[in-house]
């Protein structure tokens, strides 16, 4: 579980990495799957290959487990400081390693939020669980993010109210006293309770592995964001798919779209 050391450093910092309960069999399971999903794959003439892999709106069973599991609920009910809270998106990503390559890395916030925000009770923000299912090393992909960007961010909306819903760039941003980019690392098992709404940002894989983790979000019941989603229809038509795919007794998760 998480604890107020590990909220306060979430609500301070932007993120903070926990232990879960999940065991290596069952973890490795979920690696297994994730080598069928997202395979690397050699391009077509003159296309750029891709060496990070992603999908979302899934329903293999053992990932729907993770999703559905009273853990991530009770670790995003107290991160959220929320009686309640839904699911809200989920993201699987591969990135693979990039021969040759230098490491580099992109910077951006996916939104913005005020101090008023992030401080109520429950906060109106989205709570993201990175599950790591590989190692995180500085030089396997690890997140980028800037500690604190988060707040020095929702103090500016709080002045001239510039709300964001979509991804802004880096240099797109205030000029604010920004931390410098500091990564991301952690153990397979564990994860990362984070916010996009602090600058961050994804870096090339070049180590010899890749690197796995399942993005699972969640929010305040009641609260509503349009973050991050292209379309609200396929988001609301991916929930009721999960309705018949849940357990009976976790579909209080999903919030009702019918």
């Amino acid at each position: 579980m998480i604890g107020e050391s590990e909220i306060a450093q979430f609500e301070e910092v932007g993120a903070v990495t926990i232990d879960t309960p999940f065991s290596k069999a069952r973890l490795d399971r979920v690696s297994r799957i994730f080598d069928r999903m997202l395979p690397f794959e050699s391009p077509e003439d003159g296309k750029p290959t891709q060496y990070r892999v992603g999908q979302r709106y899934f329903l293999e069973p053992e990932l729907l487990n993770l999703i559905q599991d009273p853990f991530l609920e009770a670790v995003a009910k107290k991160t959220l400081r929320a009686d309640a809270v839904h699911f809200f998106n989920a993201f699987v990503v591969t990135s693979y390693p990039q021969p040759g390559a230098t490491f580099s890395f992109s910077e951006h916030v996916d939104i913005k939020y005020s101090l008023s925000d992030l401080d109520a009770t429950p906060k109106r923000m989205l709570c993201s669980c990175l599950l790591w299912l590989s190692d995180v090393t500085e030089k396997r992909a690890p997140l980028m993010y800037r500690p604190g960007s988060h707040r020095l961010i929702a103090g500016d909306v709080e002045k001239h109210g510039t709300y964001i819903q979509d991804p802004v760039r880096f240099r797109e941003l205030p000029v604010l006293p920004f931390a410098d980019p500091v990564p991301l690392l952690a153990k397979a098992g564990q994860m990362t309770v984070c916010t996009t709404a602090m600058v961050h940002g994804a870096s090339i894989n070049i180590d010899t592995l890749p690197r796995k983790v399942m993005f699972i979000v969640f929010k305040p019941v009641g609260y509503t964001i349009d973050a991050n989603m292209k379309s609200i229809e396929v988001r609301e038509q991916y929930y009721r798919e999960l309705r018949s795919h849940l357990r009976e007794d976790r579909l209080g998760i999903l919030e009702d779209v019918s």
